[in-house]
């Protein structure tokens, strides 16, 4: 009775961030649970891999090479998910940049602080604004924001991995407010260190 009360039968998920580490597993679970997949990311190998095992467990699946922090590239993915799949049910923002630089604040560059807030809040917006309309219209959805320990205590010398995991923190809690009262769940999940 309880695998019942979590299956995912008949859900639409779109992860960003789904061909490897914790994407990938968190992927693997929700096909296992029936949901079909669409995995988005910006290398395609990864993501073609992972939709085939989501394919071998008898889930429909797509991938798409995206890049989260341009807006268009992410309301293309958007239109193409509708198109394909009529709907998303669960949005999980994944996709973050784990390379960000680790230096002191006097020698981070203009570009550096920008694509990382930009990979690791920017982008999550962009794809919340693409896609939680219909899930507001049709009165359910579920998005799910991927932060860090790091986004609650901060980092020496981590500035754009912690600032934007921090605000991944505080858009999640803006979204809950402002959609849960139209049937749209937001919740973050932040886990620590994973090697």
């Amino acid at each position: 009775m309880i695998m019942e009360k979590l299956s995912l039968d008949g859900t639409v998920t779109l992860i960003t961030g789904g061909g490897t580490g914790l994407g990938r597993e968190m992927v693997r679970a929700l096909a296992r649970a029936g949901s079909d997949i669409i995995l988005a990311a910006r290398r395609e190998l990864p993501i073609r891999e992972t939709a085939e095992e989501v394919r071998k467990l008898g889930r429909k699946s797509m991938h798409y090479v995206v890049d989260i922090t341009d807006p268009r590239q992410v309301q293309n993915m958007a239109d193409m998910a509708q198109k394909e799949f009529g709907r998303v049910d669960v949005l999980i923002n994944n996709a973050a940049l784990l390379g960000a630089p680790v230096t002191p604040i006097w020698d981070m560059t203009d570009q550096e602080w920008e694509y990382g807030i930009s990979a690791n809040l920017t982008g999550a917006f962009y794809c919340v604004r693409a896609l939680a309309k219909q899930m507001v219209d049709r009165g359910w959805g579920r998005i799910i924001n991927v932060a860090s320990q790091y986004g609650f205590r901060g980092g020496r010398n981590m500035f754009t991995y912690t600032c934007g995991k921090g605000g991944m923190v505080q858009l999640t809690r803006t979204l809950a407010l402002s959609l849960g009262p139209m049937g749209v769940t937001c919740n973050t999940v932040a886990p620590a260190f994973i090697p």
